[in-house]
């Protein structure tokens, strides 16, 4: 993977290990929703872009990691860019390092946040051979572009 782009499609991909840095907490499936929201009006109202000046480029990242089970059970939400693995972290942020393994590779593109919740809920009611160590929502140019809103959604798979 570059380190100045990121811009993947559809299909499964081996992703090699990367650092995300951006505002974090633990939640579970009951209140996710809530605190998903919250999550990202913090991010943006904490302007983290600016905040992180050591940011690779300029792909928003969401990662899910430190599962304590399958995807109902806590696990911790981080919303932020790739950074150097070595780069100081701000105040009140965390650091979160996305597992290099494979990843099966959706697109959720149309209306948002519709279309990424119709994925999210494909893959919780499929039979994807899932790893639970980092999956990741990667918002790039295409999420922007009138129409098109697309999400890549990364779900990392058990030895694929």
């Amino acid at each position: 993977m570059s380190s100045s782009t990121y811009d993947v499609r559809a299909g499964l991909a081996e992703v090699a290990g990367f650092s995300v840095t951006g505002v974090s907490l633990i939640t579970d499936q009951s209140r996710a929703s809530e605190d998903i929201n919250a999550l990202w009006e913090t991010f943006f109202t904490q302007r983290i872009g600016q905040v992180l000046e050591a940011r690779l480029d300029e792909v928003i990242m969401a990662v899910y990691s430190d599962y304590k089970g399958d995807h109902e059970a806590p696990y911790r939400i981080t919303i932020g860019y790739r950074t150097p693995d070595d780069a100081p972290v701000p105040n009140g942020l965390h650091r979160v390092q996305v597992m290099h393994q494979n990843y099966a590779v959706l697109s959720a593109g149309g209306e948002q946040p519709k279309a990424l919740m119709q994925t999210w809920e494909a893959v919780w009611s499929g039979d994807l051979p899932r790893s639970f160590k980092t999956d990741f929502e990667a918002y790039g140019p295409r999420f922007f572009e009138a129409g098109v809103h697309e999400v890549l959604v990364h779900v990392g798979l058990e030895n694929a």
